[in-house]
């Protein structure tokens, strides 16, 4: 499968439709690897950056699982019941998303800190 030149989508997001019908229909079980970056690359005809995106929508939609063993996916029903449980919020992804924030914002404190220490003047404004 070919991502459509003449689809006005973009190719992760065909990509990702594409996979999305699949784990709907139970062509790609629960539980079931989807496929790693360079196999899904060379299926779509695609770059692994772009399949990277097409496979981060479906994890953030909660169709996919991520390890570090690869991308799996998840039952949909299951996804929907958890959504109307928790009023659409999936904790072990929410979880996901706040360990990433707070990795984004630890690594941006640490940058600030060498600039700050680095900016020239420094030492005669601390007297």
């Amino acid at each position: 499968m070919t991502i459509a030149e003449d689809d006005p989508r973009q190719p992760y997001e065909q990509a990702a439709e594409t996979l999305r019908r699949e784990i709907r229909d139970g062509v790609i079980k629960p539980g079931n690897k989807v496929g790693s970056v360079r196999e899904l690359a060379s299926r779509f005809n695609i770059s692994p950056t772009t399949v990277q995106k097409a496979l981060g929508v479906l994890r953030d939609e909660g169709l996919l699982t991520t390890t570090g063993r690869g991308n799996y996916a998840r039952d949909p029903k299951q996804v929907v019941e958890a959504r109307k449980a928790g009023n659409g919020a999936d904790l072990s992804e929410v979880l996901r998303q706040l360990e990433h924030v707070t990795s984004q914002l630890s690594e941006l404190r640490g940058r600030v800190e060498r600039l700050e220490e680095s900016r020239p003047g420094r030492a005669d404004e601390d007297k």
